[in-house]
C-alpha cells in the first residue's frame, strides 16, 4: 500500500469516527422528538426559561455525547431553532454522501423521459457543472413540452408553456 492510499486509509477512519461521534447523538435527539410532538413543541416555546427547556433537552442526548455536540444543540434550544434538527441531519446526510459541493438537478419534463434521453441530460449537465450532481427527474404536463433544468439557483426554462406565455406578451396577447 503506497502512501497515499495509506493517508486515505487513516482519514477514512477518523472522518468515520468524528461523523458517527455526532450523528449518533443527533439523531438520537432526532428521533425522540419526532416521536414526541409535545416535548418538541415544550422545546420550541421560548417562552418557557431557557433553564426548564435546557434539562429537557439533556435528557435526550446520549451520555456519552461530546461537549461540542451539547453546545450545538443548545445554541439551536437557544435560538429557538430545535425544529431546524431534522433538516440539519439531511444536509449533514447530503454532505457526507457527496460532499458540500453535491447539487441537485432537477429536471422537469411535460411527459417522462427515456432512459437514454435521461442519459442525454446526465451526460450534457455533467460536462457543464461537474461529476457532483444528483439527478431528479419530474414529470409536469402543464410546461407541455421541452424542459426546465434547475441547478442550485440557477432555472433554464425552456419549456413550451413558457415560450407561449413569451409570445403572447411579445404580442400584447392577454390570456
Amino acid at each position: 500500500m503506497n502512501a497515499q492510499e495509506l493517508s486515505r486509509k487513516y482519514a477514512t477512519a477518523v472522518f468515520s469516527l468524528a461523523l458517527d461521534s455526532w450523528l449518533t447523538p443527533l439523531n438520537a435527539v432526532e428521533n425522540e422528538l419526532a416521536n414526541n410532538a409535545t416535548l418538541a413543541a415544550m422545546l420550541q416555546d421560548k417562552d418557557r426559561p431557557f433553564s426548564e427547556r435546557q434539562q429537557a433537552l439533556d435528557k435526550l442526548i446520549p451520555g456519552d455525547s461530546s461537549q461540542q455536540v451539547r453546545n450545538f444543540l443548545y445554541t439551536l434550544l437557544r435560538e429557538g431553532d430545535m425544529g431546524l434538527l431534522s433538516g440539519v441531519m439531511g444536509e449533514l446526510t447530503r454532505m457526507v454522501r457527496g460532499g458540500p459541493l453535491v447539487q441537485t438537478a432537477k429536471v422537469t419534463t411535460a411527459l417522462p423521459l427515456s432512459d437514454k434521453e435521461k442519459d442525454a441530460f446526465r451526460q450534457k449537465l455533467t460536462a457543464q457543472y461537474g461529476e457532483s450532481l444528483e439527478f431528479d427527474f419530474n414529470v409536469d404536463p402543464a410546461i407541455l413540452g421541452g424542459a426546465i433544468v434547475q441547478v442550485g439557483d440557477k432555472v433554464i426554462d425552456g419549456s413550451v408553456a413558457t415560450r407561449l406565455a413569451s409570445m403572447s406578451n411579445a404580442l400584447g396577447v392577454k390570456s
